[in-house]
């Protein structure tokens, strides 16, 4: 059960997301949201994934406007949060993608996700922090390019408690997977879960070693 990240209701609640399932790609970077909106598109074909949403949250403030447009070329019905973020409004209906083009709040969008892919991975730029997603107890996949959080990654692939995949077609096959295997998603989630708590009272037992003997 994830923790309640405070103002992820209001998220939720502007976006219209509640009954049916999100994907939310975090800490995207260029030439990957290409890839994750054709994977979305190849899903949405199948009926069993008609409930799917998608949240796409860029890294950088300056790419929002380009991911806009590549989200409108592809045709997707979508909502931009920074319309209705700091204001009463509701977005109208329930777009297919949501571009989360505000700062500060990928924490709450990951809170909100079934599934969670980290992004700058697909592309070698080294990856985005994978622990703030696993952490929370969500089914975490990524790309081979994490070397920014290399033990990270190791203990999680260890202990099954993420999924790595190299390309488009492996992203698709792995989010059909985790969508449509039962407890598939929930088994994957608690390992990664697993994982960084156990990484966190290391971390904790450590300083608490120098402490003692400073």
């Amino acid at each position: 059960v994830t923790d309640k990240i405070e103002g992820a209701d209001k998220i939720a609640a502007q976006l219209n997301i509640g009954d049916g399932r999100l994907w939310v790609a975090g800490g995207t970077g260029p030439g990957e949201e290409r890839i994750i909106l054709e994977v979305f598109g190849k899903l949405r074909t199948d009926e069993q994934f008609a409930d799917l949403r998608l949240a796409v949250v860029p890294r950088k403030p300056e790419r929002f406007d380009e991911v806009a447009t590549l989200i409108e070329r592809c045709g997707f019905d979508f909502a931009r949060y920074s319309a209705v973020k700091d204001t009463d409004k509701i977005v109208e209906g329930k777009p297919d993608v949501i571009l989360g083009d505000t700062m500060g709040d990928l924490r709450r969008f990951y809170s909100l996700a079934n599934i969670v892919f980290v992004g700058r991975s697909l592309v070698p730029m080294g990856g985005s922090d994978m622990m703030e997603p696993t952490a929370l107890g969500k089914c975490t996949i990524f790309g081979p390019h994490t070397f920014n959080f290399k033990q990270t990654v190791d203990a999680l692939l260890k202990a099954n408690g993420a999924t790595e995949v190299t390309n488009g077609d492996e992203l698709l096959t792995a989010m059909r997977m985790c969508l449509t295997v039962k407890d598939l998603a929930q088994s994957i989630a608690n390992a990664g879960q697993g994982v960084i708590k156990q990484n966190q009272g290391a971390t904790q037992r450590t300083v608490d070693a120098i402490t003692k003997l400073l």
